[in-house]
């Protein structure tokens, strides 16, 4: 079941093992319900339930996992369609973030990665998901990176550049990482992979958006290669800025790309 993914538990039953993040086990079952999980169980049965969540425990029967794991392993060779999350990949999901379906140990097996240093830098791309302008109260704070991707004229860059990427053979990747939020990734066939930050920009906002996009995609390159993944920077804006020498010449002094829609000049 490695390299698919759980977008939701809609409809599903889920099962917990070990301890998650210091949660207790209703608490559990009050998120994975509010999910959509269809029951939450205790135990895992054959033929109903779809995920298990695992976490850690140091008392679990072969060290590094139990029982549970177990008979997911068992259940996955047996053609079980049965999948396996970690608590990151759960928790993931409260943000809309799909979580990668993990292989699950077996006895003997060395200690688990964690998900992002097992090959995936992203998940299959989800267009158009910033849709639909966030409305503030007019009292209360809101993240302006998090309003700012509600705008439309950022879906649209996004998805406008995902699709130029498809033409090109290349696969558009979306984070499941919510410490690597990037706006969109793709891998080239040398194995390296560009990392995009999207910024929409109006003249009125253009520095603070070039300024604020720059130091997030350096944040993500910086994580991506930690995971050891080579990677290549871009900004990218919704048009050509004000003064575009001024900004691609800061960009560059710091390996950043800066590209804008609708031509996306220098991402090959």
């Amino acid at each position: 079941m490695a390299n698919e993914w759980v977008y939701d538990l809609t409809g599903k039953e889920v099962v917990f093992t070990g301890d998650i993040d210091g949660y207790p086990e209703e608490h559990l079952a009050e998120i994975a319900l509010g999910l959509g999980a269809s029951r939450v169980k205790e135990w895992i049965n054959k033929s109903t339930t779809d995920v298990l969540v695992r976490g850690w425990s140091g008392r679990w029967k072969y060290g590094n996992f139990g029982k549970k794991e177990k008979q997911v392993a068992e259940m996955q060779s047996a053609g079980h369609r049965i999948r396996i999350i970690d608590e990151t990949g759960f928790f993931g999901l409260r943000s809309g973030i799909p979580a990668p379906a993990m292989t699950p140990n077996v006895p003997e097996s060395a200690a688990r990665q964690v998900a992002a240093k097992g090959g995936a830098v992203g998940a299959p791309y989800r267009p158009g998901q910033f849709k639909g302008q966030l409305q503030g109260d007019g009292e209360h704070y809101r993240d302006p990176d998090v309003m700012e991707r509600g705008l439309q004229a950022h879906s649209n860059t996004q998805d406008s550049l995902a699709k130029l990427l498809t033409l090109r053979g290349l696969v558009p990747l979306s984070p499941f990482d919510r410490l690597c939020n990037f706006d969109l990734a793709w891998q080239w066939t040398d194995g390296t992979f560009g990392i995009a930050e999207v910024k929409s920009n109006t003249v009125g906002n253009e520095a603070f958006q070039i300024r604020h996009g720059l130091g997030q995609v350096l944040d993500y390159g910086h994580r991506i290669n930690h995971r050891g993944f080579a990677s290549r920077l871009f900004l990218v804006l919704e048009r050509e800025p004000e003064k575009p020498s001024h900004w691609t010449s800061l960009c560059s002094a710091h390996d950043v790309k800066l590209t804008w829609a609708p031509a996306f000049y220098g991402v090959e």
